[in-house]
């Protein structure tokens, strides 16, 4: 019971502190939070897919993903980094590297839609791989 308790507390606190990253977040700066929030939440749910082979989720997920990083530059206007925002002013600085790296996710995530439809567990995995490097390499470059 006292390892129950332990959990649900520690879950408890866990979910606050993301909800309390985003309070008071508002207009572009809370779009963009609530669109990588559910692409995380897409990348886990890939995660799991990619693993027991259930193309029909990597296939969806990863054209969730790559909707959202086709837009993903225009949540980034001159101007908006305000609190809470965990962009470093450096996305703006270098907004043309930043575009390059919005383009590299738009095309893994097209690798992997492709290696879903096509049922290809290889490919998919290689895609899932790729994908995920994308992300983290913008977020070690461009996040707080």
């Amino acid at each position: 019971m006292k390892f129950r308790s332990q959990m649900l507390f520690i879950v408890s606190i866990t979910f606050s502190s993301s909800l309390w990253a985003h309070s008071g977040a508002t207009g572009i700066v809370k779009e963009r939070m609530d669109n990588f929030k559910e692409s995380k939440a897409s990348m886990k749910s890939l995660k799991k897919a990619v693993r027991k082979n259930d193309f029909d989720t990597v296939a969806q997920e990863a054209m969730a993903i790559n909707q959202w990083a086709r837009k993903l530059t225009t949540y980034f206007p001159e101007g908006s980094n305000q609190h809470p925002s965990e962009a470093l002013n450096l996305i703006w600085q270098e907004f043309d590297q930043f575009e390059v790296r919005a383009e590299t996710q738009i095309k893994a995530s097209e690798q992997l839609q492709k290696a879903g439809l096509g049922k290809d567990a290889a490919s998919a995995a290689k895609a899932y791989s790729d994908l995920a490097k994308s992300c983290k390499a913008c977020h070690d470059d461009y996040r707080e």
